[in-house]
């Protein structure tokens, strides 16, 4: 399958491996595709978690037709649905949820928030909590993947396409931090297409939340995570994760807008 001819490649494929400041102006600027950092969280206590992750009362599924099989703990923003009710839940269980995920690692830090001391310290102008219409985000969602039935079909995420705050006004990229709890020894591969998907394609994303991975392209990378690792890239662009086969694939995720050097990073899940 060719890439369609409206599409023009904007990341280079280049995957950092150290979590800097130069590294992270240059994925959002898109002059490099990804940051993987080995070995970012202790694999012991991670495997922990894991395990408290898969059998968390709060775990529950993403609602669309192609993500429904993954499971994630407490109501990711995207599951709002611009629902003025679901939203409310959202902002009202925010806090509560980061608390209680962070109780999950304590006494040690947890790995979300070891992202987030961390790009507030490598960013130019710092990090912050997202809030919309001045209500505080969750961070920090653990996303749990059955084995062999568990996966993400190519997809991108934004923010724009969940809501109209006017906090969101000015963001020019989108990034994902993913912190890999446990993770298959067979599958489970992180799929990076480096394009934004076409206005037809992002239709079909809209309605059940993913392309059919035989109708596009090969991916420019494909990456297999050991558990401790990080990766961040943009979800704005394509990206897939295969299904996986012996063990759950759990991971704790952020997303992270930008705004330029200029503006505070601002997180969410």
């Amino acid at each position: 399958m060719t890439i369609p001819a409206e599409v023009v490649r904007s990341a280079s494929s280049t995957v950092a491996t150290e979590l800097t400041t130069e590294s992270l102006l240059q994925l959002a600027d898109r002059q490099i595709g990804a940051i993987h950092v080995k070995g970012y969280y202790p694999v012991d206590i991670a495997g922990e978690v894991a395990q408290k992750a898969i059998s968390h009362q709060a775990l529950g599924h993403y609602h669309k037709k192609h993500t429904s099989s993954v499971g994630r703990v407490y109501m990711p923003h995207i599951d709002t649905k611009w629902d003025p009710e679901l939203t409310r839940q959202y902002h009202d269980a925010a806090l509560p949820a980061i608390q209680d995920v962070r109780s999950m690692f304590h006494p040690y830090l947890s790995p979300v928030d070891r992202v987030r001391l961390e790009l507030q310290e490598l960013w130019p102008t710092g990090a912050n909590l997202l809030r919309l219409r001045e209500r505080a985000c969750f961070v920090g969602a653990f996303r749990v993947f059955q084995p062999s039935t568990s996966e993400f079909f190519p997809h991108n995420d934004a923010i724009d396409q969940e809501t109209d705050a006017p906090e969101i006004e000015g963001v020019l990229n989108q990034l994902v931090a993913n912190i890999y709890l446990q993770v298959p020894d067979d599958g489970g591969n992180l799929q990076l297409w480096l394009r934004e998907p076409t206005a037809e394609e992002t239709a079909v994303i809209l309605d059940v939340e993913g392309l059919d991975p035989k109708e596009i392209e090969e991916p420019v990378l494909e990456i297999h995570p050991e558990a401790g690792d990080l990766i961040i890239f943009s979800p704005r662009q394509l990206h897939a994760v295969t299904a996986g086969h012996g063990k759950h694939r759990v991971g704790a995720a952020a997303f992270i807008a930008t705004k330029g050097p200029s503006e505070p990073l601002l997180f969410w899940s």
